[in-house]
């Protein structure tokens, strides 16, 4: 009897880890469907991510782009008030002053050196050429460039002279 019943028992656990091999397996295919979702859902978040590498360099290029346009506009727009100064009444005027400052300061140095006499300079005083021309009349000191150089030519003719 022993023999049955130890065939019996032999059985009984055959057949009860029978089940646990069928009931790890059954963990197994579980565990196995769980790793296949996470790595499916790893590789979408891979791609997620290589998405919004891509859309990261695009905006970072749309911003270097857009910093260097402002750069551009900033330039330009100083340009243009530079410009715009140049052209103004006030710049003239300053200008103006300066010529005549070393308008005066050349005659007066030519004179006393003994260069030049009063006479003579006055044949080329840019002054009463400037009162008559009808841009200076109008608003007063503002001058041309063409006129400035004139000025410029004629004080280096007389310092040649």
């Amino acid at each position: 009897m022993r023999t049955k019943d130890q065939v019996l028992e032999q059985g009984r656990q055959l057949y009860q880890r029978d089940e646990e091999i069928e009931a790890l397996r059954v963990q197994l295919a579980m565990k196995s469907s769980q790793l296949d979702a996470t790595l499916e859902e790893l590789a979408v978040r891979q791609s997620a991510m290589g998405m919004m590498e891509a859309d990261n360099k695009a905006l970072q290029k749309k911003l270097v782009e857009v910093a260097e346009h402002q750069e551009v506009v900033i330039a330009e727009r100083s340009t243009a008030a530079v410009e715009a100064y140049k052209t103004s009444l006030p710049c003239r005027k300053l200008r103006l002053e300066g010529i005549k400052r070393s308008w005066e300061g050349l005659a007066s140095t030519l004179i006393q050196g003994g260069k030049v006499t009063a006479a003579k300079l006055g044949e080329v005083d840019p002054f009463p050429y400037m009162a008559a021309d009808p841009t200076y009349r109008e608003e007063g000191f503002d001058l041309t460039d063409d006129l400035i150089h004139h000025v410029f030519s004629l004080l280096d003719g007389i310092s040649r002279g």
